[in-house]
């Protein structure tokens, strides 16, 4: 491996920390064990739950439009996504910005396919009032977190916590 080519992975690496750092403050109130369910509003205006979107195991993923790190882990987590749906992944993102409107054109604009609900008190209650974003819940299908990623997820890890979950070893190339 050159020097430049190290030199631009290491840049990377500090570019993503700068803009998970940038994203908020880190620290939960309280991490959770297990995921009561919530209830929120999707950025179409309907009404959903937690217990309504989940799946066999469920990614439940906080985010917002102005977040860089957002932003930069959405092509591996439609990935991931795509790869583990059969499997019985779930994804549902919890949206941080300031409205309803900004939340739906960034889902339009990003085509994120998954439900997304608009954040409220309880909702983040909930989910331990995270201090941060973007934070990432793997939960198995009795609400068990089973991960909890804080800033860009860890694929490689999660999609070893995916394949003990789902018990069908990803056959893809990472």
């Amino acid at each position: 491996m050159t020097i430049l080519i190290k030199m631009k992975s290491f840049l990377f690496v500090v570019a993503v920390a700068l803009l998970c750092a940038g994203c908020g403050q880190v620290g939960f109130q309280t991490v959770p064990a297990k995921i009561a369910d919530f209830v929120g509003n999707t950025v179409e205006g309907e009404v959903s739950s937690y217990a309504k979107e989940k799946g066999k195991a469920t990614l439940i993923v906080v985010s917002a439009s102005w977040c860089g790190a957002c932003n930069s882990e959405l092509p591996a987590l439609k990935k991931l996504a795509a790869d583990y749906k059969d499997a019985g992944l779930k994804v549902l993102v919890v949206n941080e910005d300031d409205d309803i409107e900004t939340a739906a054109r960034y889902k339009s604009s990003r085509k994120i396919e998954w439900t997304m609900l608009h954040w409220n008190y309880e909702m983040m209650n909930k989910l331990g009032n995270p201090g941060v974003i973007p934070v990432h819940y793997l939960v198995d299908a009795q609400d068990s977190v089973q991960r909890v990623d804080v800033g860009v997820f860890n694929e490689s890890k999660v999609r070893h916590e995916l394949d003990r979950l789902l018990k069908q070893p990803y056959s893809g190339k990472e």
